[in-house]
């Protein structure tokens, strides 16, 4: 995945994918229960700093990684002033530019499920921590049969159709990411934290794939992408009698904390 897939998303990503006010607080305060005393922290794929701007505010040392300067020039935007800035490098998951055993814990949120070779970054998020570290994944679960999950799931069928991406389901490989982690030796604790319930209608969610916030299709030509979004205006307007219908959604946090005992890495 190429820088560009999420430049051209770094101004409207919060505003489609930001938690509710107290909502980032909840998350960011389950996170802290497992870094327990971490003092340096690597965030892949940071972003807009979702994640990393309340690890911030907590006093936790972030370093950031991502693809996506915009993105991340997005972060420090948004820090308050007078605030200390934490080092963001530009670099790709599966190849981290950082010293093998540097950081006291790893915390991943929205990227494994994204890359085509996630074993590659995993095996990189492994190498970079300290024996006996926790890394951390995180995800928005909402239910699989909403409208929104539902224009995903048809979003991808249109993109595999167009030859853009594999055909698989809703284009979510959690289950097989945890179990190549409990393979690798990891042991894992599960703990959900944070309801709020999204309102939103069609139009709105399919204006926001076709700014690319979402990654599915982000790099498709700008034809084709075209092209599969009248498809998918189409589709939806037939399906759900209309676009412009508000509906609500329940959204929970899902954090996986992982932890290796024994001190050999990667792999």
């Amino acid at each position: 995945m190429r820088s560009g897939s999420f430049d051209q998303a770094a101004s409207d990503y919060d505003a489609a994918r930001g938690f509710p006010p107290g909502i980032a607080e909840t998350v960011v305060g389950a996170a802290l229960e497992w870094l327990g005393s971490a003092r340096c922290v690597l965030e892949i794929g940071v972003g807009t700093g979702r994640i990393a701007r309340p690890l911030l505010d907590r006093r936790v040392a972030v370093v950031g990684v991502d693809l996506s300067r915009a993105m991340m020039d997005q972060l420090l935007l948004q820090l308050p002033p007078g605030a200390w800035r934490p080092p963001l490098i530009q670099g790709d998951a599966l190849c981290l530019p950082l010293a093998s055993g540097a950081f006291d814990a790893v915390v991943t949120v929205h990227v494994l499920h994204l890359l085509s070779d996630w074993p590659a970054a995993l095996s990189e998020a492994r190498r970079v921590l300290r024996p006996g570290s926790a890394l951390l994944s995180g995800y928005d679960w909402r239910p699989p049969h909403s409208p929104g999950a539902r224009l995903l799931a048809r979003w991808r069928e249109l993109l595999a159709a167009a030859g853009l991406v594999g055909s698989g389901g809703g284009g979510r490989d959690f289950p097989d990411i945890q179990a190549a982690l409990l393979a690798s030796g990891a042991q894992v604790e599960e703990r959900t934290v944070g309801e709020w319930t999204v309102a939103r209608t069609l139009a709105r969610q399919i204006e926001t794939i076709e700014h690319r916030t979402w990654a599915l299709g982000a790099e498709a030509p700008v034809e084709v992408y075209r092209r599969c979004l009248a498809e998918l205006r189409s589709w939806a307007a037939a399906t759900f009698g209309g676009l412009d219908r508000s509906y609500s959604v329940a959204h929970r946090f899902v954090w996986q904390c992982y932890r290796w005992l024994t001190a050999e890495h990667g792999g």
